[in-house]
């Protein structure tokens, strides 16, 4: 394949819509041959960023159109796949992907083996030892490199500790894998895009190829990329590139020879993908086409000063008026995030009513974004919230959790009434005389609290002075149907992980019929409960009975639950990951508050932040800068709100 002289890379400035000016640039360039519009590939970072560029490729077709095929690059973080189409480029199959739960369970049982502690607490281990493998893997770092590693005497106790445990299980975990006959997700990804990459050096495809909107540094993505820009009909389109930046700062983001890197930079990852591309930023061109939704060159130069190094900031009282022009931007501030997420909701009600507008509001605050979404549902405005709900907030989660506290709390009082008077129990004609019972049983339970268990509260129910006897004697022959009902749970205790989720299933089949799997919020709960129990008998865990409503709730809350389309058309909500790629008319940044917006980095209880330095992964910090980079590029918008609270 003979390469290009120069590189095909380009940018896209914030102030343009990404997808729209990226869809009338490929229509431009290859849309009067309608057939040779199907066969090209758009490589995406992920599935809701092709669910953008779908949407603007509907938008600006006039007649309708066969598009080009979007696939993703998947992304390990969002347990997202690369595109099949990779999978299809030779006839060697790679192995299957273990499945995240499958993993988790795994490493849990591995991390009980070398400490002493439950279950519930090694799921949540386990999760951070996930997160530390995948980097590891994606930034092609080989556990042999932590075994070389020599920092003895300048580690503090723990952090000793927890690298030796590292080390024990990294050393186990090729095993595992080996005895399933399956691989890592972020492994198997990047096996594909090399695997691609290496192919399409050899022979590059008979279709136009455009990766559009990648912006990790993964050392296999860059490879992809840079074969990409350099194939013959390649291109490489990039988001938010700061290409105004003086050389100096574009240096001093990137290190330069003897400085540190700022990795809290906006532009620090597009710095270190160019870089491993082996693509100067003098070698990147403007993407010369423009969607419909456009704000000006003066905004753009705005943002980038906002964004200067902490060493060029002197430079903002010499900006001339033109250059930190930010009209069309602005920011309010509320004394509560009750009165932000009002003023959000009062700001969306008044955008909409202008003809065709589109309003957006983005915000990684899940607490903001449903205050407002209650507030828009006074209105009758039902906002597309694509971040979806946490299961554990829905009835559906909730229900398996009581039932789980219940059985942990030996029946108290607060957690039996709690379960007893959810929503989803005994649905249909029976729930008024259902609720009728345990409102009394709640009138009768206000006093000495009884005897642990269910017996115990039979027994509360037969005994008491004279007075209270006949309210106590209505609620007995109810109370035995409760018991029947229950009584399982109480075993919880002597069976093993995979029983105690049968049991639990079980319980909550019994009492709330068909209504616990039903709707979405019920698929999702059935499938995770199924792989649960599943995972659980094929990889035995010891968890009590008492750290299960622990480990139920970071599995269920970790699953989001995302509506079914039927929003309100103009109006969305969009967390940071759902924003990128995407535009709106009217934007509003909400949550600006340090530790949500940016969030606190999420710590690493496995590597200290020294040998994370000394291995070459990502400071924790990085992610500082990408919430930076989402900042920046909602900044584009054509009218930006900016909110946040005084007191949090």
């Amino acid at each position: 394949m003979a390469d290009r002289p120069q590189p095909a890379v380009f940018s896209i400035p914030p102030v343009r819509a990404f997808s729209d000016a990226l869809v009338a640039g490929v229509l431009a360039q290859h849309g009067s041959d309608r057939m040779a519009l199907a066969r090209g590939m758009i490589l995406v970072p992920n599935n809701r960023a092709g669910q953008s560029i779908r949407d603007a490729f509907v938008r600006q077709a006039e007649h309708g159109l066969l598009i080009p095929r979007l696939v993703a690059i998947g992304d390990s973080e969002l347990e997202e796949r690369a595109g099949a189409a990779f999978d299809a480029i030779d006839d060697s199959p790679l192995p299957p992907a273990i499945e995240p739960l499958q993993r988790q369970l795994i490493l849990a049982r591995l991390i009980q083996q070398d400490r002493n502690v439950d279950g519930a607490e090694a799921m949540r281990l386990a999760v951070d030892l996930a997160r530390t493998l995948d980097q590891m893997i994606v930034e092609d770092v080989s556990p042999a490199k932590l075994v070389e590693l020599d920092l003895s005497g300048e580690l503090s106790t723990h952090w000793n500790v927890s690298l030796d445990q590292l080390k024990v299980i990294l050393e186990l975990w090729p095993t595992e894998l080996q005895r399933l006959g399956q691989i890592d997700l972020a492994d198997r990804r990047n096996r594909q895009l090399r695997r691609v990459a290496e192919v399409w050096r050899t022979k590059s495809p008979d279709c136009f190829v455009i990766a559009a909107g990648v912006s990790t540094g993964a050392p296999a993505v860059a490879e992809l990329l840079a074969c990409v820009a350099r194939m013959p009909r390649g291109q490489v389109v990039l988001a938010g590139l700061d290409l105004e930046i003086s050389e100096s700062e574009w240096a001093e983001i990137g290190g330069g020879e003897a400085g540190s890197a700022i990795e809290t930079h906006p532009q620090f990852h597009l710095h270190q993908l160019l870089a491993r591309m082996k693509v100067g930023r003098g070698e990147v061109r403007h993407w010369k086409w423009s969607g419909e939704i456009a704000s000006t060159s003066k905004r753009a130069r705005a943002i980038s000063n906002a964004f200067a190094p902490a060493e060029a900031t002197q430079n903002w009282v010499e900006l001339k008026k033109v250059d930190r022009n930010l009209a069309g931007v602005t920011a309010i501030e509320l004394s509560s995030p009750a009165e932000e997420a009002q003023a959000i909701a009062l700001a969306i009600r008044e955008a909409i009513e202008g003809q065709g507008k589109t309003v957006a509001l983005i915000t990684p605050d899940r607490d903001l974004a449903t205050r407002v979404s209650a507030h828009l549902g006074r209105w009758k405005i039902q906002a597309d919230d694509s971040a979806g709900q946490s299961l554990a907030a829905t009835p559906n989660g909730t229900l398996l959790l009581l039932l789980a506290e219940a059985a942990a709390k030996d029946f108290a009082p607060s957690a039996l009434l709690a379960l007893l008077k959810h929503p989803l129990i005994k649905q249909g004609e029976g729930r008024r005389i259902w609720l009728d019972q345990v409102r009394r049983l709640d009138l009768v339970l206000r006093g000495p609290r009884p005897a642990p268990g269910l017996a115990g509260v039979a027994q509360f129910l037969t005994a008491g002075d004279t007075r209270t006897q006949p309210r106590r004697s209505e609620l007995q022959q109810w109370w035995a149907e409760v018991v029947a009902m229950l009584a399982p749970l109480e075993h919880m205790g002597r069976e093993s992980l995979s029983g105690m989720i049968s049991i639990l299933r079980e319980a909550g089949r019994a009492l709330a019929s068909d209504a616990l799997w039903s709707g979405q919020a019920g698929r999702e709960l059935a499938s995770l409960v199924a792989k649960l129990e599943r995972g659980a008998l094929e990889t035995p865990l010891d968890v009590s009975h008492k750290g299960l409503p622990q480990l139920l709730h970071q599995l269920i809350g970790s699953v989001a639950v995302r509506p079914d389309f039927g929003g309100h058309p103009r109006v969305f909500i969009w967390g940071l990951l759902e924003a990128k790629l995407q535009s709106a008319d009217f934007v509003i940044l909400g949550g600006l508050n340090e530790g949500i917006w940016p969030q606190l980095p999420a710590p690493d209880p496995w590597l200290a932040p020294r040998i994370r330095r000394e291995l070459g992964l990502p400071s924790l910090e990085r992610r500082i800068g990408l919430s930076a980079h989402d900042l920046a590029s909602a900044l584009g918008a054509a009218r930006v709100l900016l909110t946040r609270s005084k007191r949090d």
